[in-house]
Formats: structure tokens, sequence, C-alpha cells
């Protein structure tokens, strides 16, 4: 059986960018010795489905993805589902093609999607940390709380046409309607209690854009997330708590930050989640654990001396 390249995007992704590019980023990706099958994206889940069917057929050589937040959640999903059943374990290209890219951005890949796609062949494999929320994986982030609501109510249609400023106009709106929730959390053997209306586990140089929140000694593959929980506050205080979070500096009594291995959250009543800017339920309990070095992905070699990676 001949081994297989599996290319997942979402055609709508971004500002569907990958439709106007897709011919030559499918040039970059074809391979002599293999069959390069193509399989855009319908509906929620399609990514994962895919993943996992052509994993466990056993002769896929490597998979690329093309989308945004989502569809990457939807495809490392696929392939860790798949892993835990056979062990197999092939490279991911990621080809960034959403709205703020933040993940793509820490591995520093290419904004040019044809670059991105040489990858397959030039770049370096990475292995990278995921992590655990209950029984799905995540990427890069899960959070609950003040704005999380906004990446998954924003319309596609908006995204494509604002682009990041769709989502700084729809968080603005949050701000008249802050809640709180009364939370219990354990985290690797230390433990805080309180009224919070924010909190996130995260492994990104950049949330929403944005660059410094989740610390300064950031490392996509030591075995460690970045958790920042924020208290309610008083108005007053906003000025100096968005001051110390510009400029990672927890020293805010009403700040709680710690790099993590297990987290766990406990609440009366069900709080809703986002997981790498989707919808990820409503829960009580929440227990998030990192799996060390999860995913190879395909790098570009420049990333040597930025974290450890292998050929």
């Amino acid at each position: 059986m001949r081994e297989k390249v599996l290319f997942v995007y979402n055609p709508n992704a971004g500002k569907k960018k990958i439709r106007i590019k897709l011919n030559d980023v499918v040039k970059e990706l074809v391979e002599e010795d293999c069959d390069l099958v193509l399989s855009p994206t319908k509906k929620h889940g399609d990514a994962k489905d895919t993943v996992i069917s052509y994993l466990r057929e056993g002769a896929c050589r490597k998979i690329i993805c093309s989308g945004g937040d989502g569809t990457l959640h939807e495809v490392v999903n696929g392939m860790l589902t798949a892993e835990a059943s056979d062990g197999k374990r092939v490279p991911l290209v990621y080809i960034p093609a959403g709205s703020t890219n933040d993940f793509g951005n820490s591995l520093n890949l290419p904004k040019d999607m044809v670059e991105g796609a040489r990858l397959g062949k030039e770049g370096m494999r990475f292995p990278c940390d995921m992590a655990v929320f209950n029984s799905e994986y995540f990427v890069y982030t899960a959070a609950f709380g003040l704005f999380t609501e906004v990446s998954y109510s924003t319309k596609q249609s908006m995204k494509n046409v604002f682009g990041h400023l769709a989502y700084i106009l729809n968080g603005a709106a949050s701000l008249t309607n802050i809640k709180k929730y009364n939370l219990k959390v354990s985290y690797d053997d230390r433990y805080t209690e309180g009224r919070f209306i924010y909190g996130m586990v995260v492994n990104s140089v950049s949330i929403g854009g944005f660059k410094g929140i989740t610390g300064k000694n950031v490392s996509l593959n030591d075995g460690y997330y970045e958790m920042l929980l924020v208290k309610d506050f008083k108005p007053y205080e906003l000025p100096d708590v968005v001051n110390c979070l510009m400029h990672s500096d927890y020293s805010n009594p009403n700040l709680i930050y710690a790099r993590v291995k297990h987290v766990r959250f406990e609440s009366e009543t069900e709080i809703p989640y986002t997981l790498d800017g989707e919808f990820g339920g409503e829960y009580k309990v929440a227990e998030i654990s990192i799996r060390y070095r999860a995913i190879d992905f395909m790098t570009p070699k420049t990333l040597i001396g930025i974290w450890e990676g292998y050929e």
C-alpha cells in the first residue's frame, strides 16, 4: 500500500485565503512516492474523523492542516485519539489561516501559506506539549470568564471582514456583563479559592494577538503550561491590573500565575469553557493535565535555539 500525505483544510477559515492559494500549496505538498489526499472540511467534526480514519489505516506519512484554531484543535484530537489506539506518530504541518493565529506565531510559522507548505519537506520536527481537558485534548489554551465567549460567538463572516478587530469589538461588549465564579483551584501541590472573573491554562507566547500576558519564559515543550487567574476586583483597580498583565508582572494581589502540570477547577455551578477558541462545554469540575511533547510539528529550522527540537 502506498503511503499517503493527508491535507485537511477549512476552506472558510480566515479570509478564505486557502481557496486562492490552494493550487500553489498543493504543488508544494506533492511527493513522488506517496499519494496526496485533499480533505476540505464541511462541518464540525470532519477534521477529527478524517484524521482518525487515515491514521488507523496505517499508511499515513504526514498530516497537513490548514485553518484556524478550531481546525487545528480537531486535527490534534484526531491524531492523539488514533495514537492512543495504535501507537502511531506522524508529523504535523500546520499552515495557519485563521484570524489571530497565536499558536502559529509561537511556532514562528511563515505568514505565507506556500512557504508554510514547504515545511513538510524542508522543516524540522519539533515535539510540542499538548494538554487534556477532562477527556478532550487541546493545543494551547483552555479558558473561562471575561472575553472567552468572544472567539466562538463572533460570526465567521465578521472575522473574515474585520479580522482581529472583530474580537476587540465583540469583547468590548462583554465588559458590561462581567460574570464572577466561585472556584476551588488545585494546581500541582498548591491550592487557592476565591471569586474569579477570568482564568486560563495556556501554552503560547500570545493570546488574542497580545504578547506578554502568558509570561516571560514560555516554552512549548518543557512539560508545563502557564496558568493565569484574575480575581474579582474593584473598578479603580483596573488600570494596575491591566498594566501588570501587559508587563508579565504578577505582583498584583488580584492575579495568580503559575507554571503547571496539572490543574483542577471546582465550582458549585457549571462554568462555560473555551478550548482553543471554541466552545468546550460547561462543567462543575474541570481537570487539565499536560502531555509532554505529544505532537511533532514541522517548523522552520530557525526555531533551533529558541526551543529544543529534533530532526
